[in-house]
């Protein structure tokens, strides 16, 4: 059965969490392991922190006040950290409409994505508010609880694509369409992964990106959603370089 994981940022380092030591949990976290997971005293679980540790630890008490919170007190078996993955591929690529763009930010966090920022071309059609990134947040939470990921997936806000292009210190740069070559083998850390939105690149932004020195590469043989588009991408230039 898979680990139960909790996600909490610490205050404190984790190399202070000594094995032994207790620490509480306390909130829809603590409500939702004792309530809806059902775990108890002695149940094992793990407290991923978003920026590379991960703490494991037992269930040593489980507190539910009158009136407040559930409160989980955690005794300490282990702590580990995690280098981020490599390469780093930040994907810069055009918000999809309605509930595929969570789909897709969620499985960016899953396959192994460094970041996500949304991409705005000429054909962009959806410009992602600050709410709704605030709300993709809880989103690469909860994919990092379910695939045990120990940094964050990082969400950046709205960028043209000619300001991507602009940035001195933007180098590796992958712009995904249907005229390109085959993937590179090996790809560079950290990577930029362009991916365009559902109309599609036009001829000058293509241009503008190969002057800027971009590599054209083609992902697939049929033509993809955005969402898939860039999972896809992401996923293969990831798999190339293992």
């Amino acid at each position: 059965m898979a680990i139960h994981r909790i996600y909490r940022p610490l205050a404190q380092r984790p190399d202070a969490l000594l094995p032994g030591t207790h620490i509480q949990i306390e909130g829809s976290e603590a409500h939702h392991a004792a309530r809806v997971k059902r775990l108890g005293v002695g149940s094992p679980l793990e407290i991923i922190t978003g920026t590379g540790s991960a703490v494991q630890g037992t269930i040593a008490r489980i507190d539910k006040p009158s009136r407040g919170e559930w409160t989980l007190t955690i005794q300490i078996t282990q702590t580990v950290s995690a280098d981020p993955i490599e390469p780093q591929v930040h994907v810069y690529a055009a918000a999809p409409k309605g509930r595929h763009l969570e789909e897709m930010v969620d499985q960016l966090s899953q396959v192994g994505a460094a970041s996500w920022t949304p991409l705005l071309s000429e054909r962009t059609v959806v410009e992602p508010r600050a709410h709704k990134l605030d709300r993709l947040v809880r989103v690469t939470i909860e994919a990092a609880k379910q695939c045990g990921r120990a940094h964050l997936l990082s969400i950046g806000s709205p960028v043209r694509l000619e300001d991507v292009l602009a940035q001195s210190a933007q180098k590796n740069l992958l712009i995904a369409d249907a005229t390109g070559g085959r993937c590179p083998k090996g790809c560079p850390s950290p990577c930029t992964l362009l991916i365009g939105p559902e109309g599609g690149w036009t001829a000058a932004e293509l241009d503008l990106a190969q002057r800027a020195g971009a590599e054209v590469v083609c992902f697939g043989v049929h033509t993809m959603r955005i969402e898939t588009a860039a999972v896809a991408a992401c996923s293969i230039l990831l798999g190339n370089s293992v």
